[in-house]
């Protein structure tokens, strides 16, 4: 969990939206639509929103760290 939390989270939001930005222009060319399509899309999404969480998490280490000083 550590590890996790020392991670850079603007890699995961960047993927993220290259995930999303990808499955979605897939989604909106192709006459039919799949489950890869969608599966990319929500793949963006969930790295968006764990890159959101873990920037939040170092983020509030960093506030609670300097009102300690």
């Amino acid at each position: 969990m550590k590890k996790i939390l020392e991670l850079n989270p603007n890699l995961f939001i960047s993927i993220g939206f290259i995930s999303m930005a990808i499955g979605g222009i897939w989604m909106s060319d192709a006459e039919e639509k799949n489950l890869i399509q969608l599966g990319l899309i929500l793949l963006g999404g969930l790295l968006t929103i764990s890159g959101a969480i873990i920037g939040l998490i170092q983020n509030r280490k960093i506030i609670k760290e300097s009102k300690d000083r």
